[in-house]
Order: structure tokens, then C-alpha cells, then sequence
């Protein structure tokens, strides 16, 4: 395993991996992509490293948490967990966590008061979620706060929140729904026997199956029916609708064990895509 303890710099892949970097990546590069639309150019070079710094971190901050705090279970369930395999100690992780989250804190209090608010909701979200609800039925609503929250920062870094995101209120609940359900769908039983109550534990595997393309669906349809109120049309719309849409498709038919990696970037493609397809004011 490329964190395997015994090579140069073991200790360092292994804090990475728990850091869960390609979400961590992903969700990044969403919130650059957001700014940028927000302020209708690309973002210059000090911005867009303002943005990374502002919300990577806090990124792998939620990630490396959650591998402290799912030490106990992973010790009967995931043995090569670096945590359970000694490569690192779980207090090193944990300060490393908490430094993590305060870098990021103070690189977006060098944008401004607002994406520093939204930086800290985002951060509060995915503590929540690491310290206690995801083992409750409101595992989802973590989800859909950092959701929420997201696309707002985006626009709060260039100083400017347009009413209309209000719509994404609904939207990213449906998204988060959907996602949740495709990223527990490999541990249902785990988290069963480990005595989790999350949402996707409760309803059971069969259900979470159909469940998170059903939510990402409606997120299409409803986006589909508000097109024309919000004047929203064109390929990059409908382009991104279809990507979704495939996203979907292809999990369904393929009954993926792990649909969570195809969703998750079909959705950051409809999502940015509903976006750019705002009309500018």
C-alpha cells in the first residue's frame, strides 16, 4: 500500500490518506470554480491560493477527525487504516487535525469577515458530523450544511450574495441526501454492527441503494422546473443536467458497490453548470 509505514515519508502519505484527498480536492476546486463565476473571470493567482488555503485544509481537518474519532470501530473493520496499523499516533492526528482547521480559519480571514463565517459553518458541519451525527438519523444534515454553505463562500469571497442562491437551499438538500446515501452505501453493515442509527443504517443497504440516485434526480428535475424563472438556458444548463443524469444512469445499471466517486463529480458538474447559467446582474 503506497502508505506503507516502511518507506521514506510513510508517516506523511498516511496523514494524507486520512485526509480523504480526492473529495477534499474536489470540494476545493468547486469553491474556486464558484468565486470565479461569482466575479465572471477567472480568479488571479493570490485569490485562487486564498481559496485553497481558506478551504483545503479545513477539508482534510473533517477528514483526518473522522479517522481519529472511527478508531475504536476501524480496529475491527478497516485494518489498514493508518491509525490502526500504528503508522501514526492518534494524538499526532488529532493535533494534526485541529492545525489543519485553524490554518484554514485564518487563510479565509484573509479574504474577508464573511468567508471566514462561511469557512467556519463549513468546518462546524463536518465536526458535527465526524463527533456524533452521523451516528444518529440526522447523519444528512452535516451534508446538506456543507453543501449549503459552500456555494455561498464562493460568492461571499468576491462580496457579493445574490438572492437567487436561496434556491439552493432545496437543491443541495436533495444533493446532500444523495450523496450521503451513495458515500455510506459500503459500510451499512459495519456501521450496523458497530451500532450506528445513521439514516442509511435505518432505511438499509437495498433502500440507500435507490434512494441516492432518486435524490439526485429530483435535484435534476427541480432545477429543470426553475430554469425558466431564474432565465436559465442554453448547453451549459442542459449540459450539465445530462452529466448528472448520466452520473446516475451509469450507477443504476452498473449497481456499483461504490457510487459515491462517479455521483460526487456528476453532481460538481450540474452543479457548476446551474451556476455559470445564472444570468449575470
Amino acid at each position: 500500500m503506497w502508505w506503507d509505514e516502511r518507506r521514506p515519508g510513510g508517516a506523511i502519505r498516511s496523514l494524507v490518506f486520512m485526509a480523504h484527498p480526492g473529495p477534499s480536492v474536489l470540494v476545493t476546486a468547486i469553491l474556486v470554480a464558484i468565486a470565479g463565476l461569482a466575479e465572471h473571470r477567472v480568479p488571479d493567482a493570490t485569490r485562487i491560493l486564498q481559496l485553497i488555503g481558506a478551504m483545503l485544509p479545513v477539508q482534510f481537518c473533517i477528514g483526518v477527525i473522522n479517522d481519529v474519532v472511527d478508531l475504536p470501530e476501524d480496529t475491527a473493520a478497516k485494518p489498514y487504516k493508518p491509525l490502526v496499523r500504528g503508522v501514526i499516533r492518534r494524538s499526532t492526528a488529532t493535533l494534526a487535525g485541529v492545525v489543519l482547521g485553524a490554518i484554514g480559519l485564518a487563510i479565509a480571514a484573509t479574504i474577508n469577515v464573511e468567508t471566514l463565517g462561511f469557512d467556519a459553518l463549513a468546518l462546524g458541519a463536518g465536526l458535527a458530523y465526524d463527533l456524533g451525527l452521523r451516528r444518529t438519523p440526522l447523519s444528512w444534515a452535516p451534508w446538506w450544511a456543507g453543501m449549503a454553505v459552500l456555494p455561498i463562500e464562493g460568492y461571499a469571497s468576491v462580496g457579493a450574495i445574490p438572492s437567487r442562491l436561496l434556491l439552493l437551499v432545496p437543491l443541495t438538500a436533495l444533493i446532500a441526501i444523495g450523496l450521503h446515501f451513495a458515500n455510506a452505501l459500503p459500510d451499512i453493515e459495519g456501521d450496523r454492527r458497530s451500532g450506528r442509527r445513521s439514516l442509511p443504517v435505518i432505511v438499509g443497504e437495498r433502500i440507500s441503494r435507490c434512494l441516492g440516485p432518486i435524490a439526485l434526480a429530483t435535484a435534476g428535475v427541480v432545477a429543470a422546473v426553475f430554469a425558466g424563472p431564474l432565465g436559465q438556458s442554453g448547453w451549459v444548463f442542459w449540459g450539465g443536467l445530462a452529466i448528472l443524469a448520466l452520473g446516475i444512469v451509469a450507477v443504476t445499471v452498473t449497481r456499483s458497490r461504490r457510487p459515491f466517486p462517479a455521483l460526487a463529480v456528476a453532481t460538481a458538474f450540474f452543479a457548476i453548470a446551474w451556476l455559470a447559467s445564472l444570468p449575470r446582474t
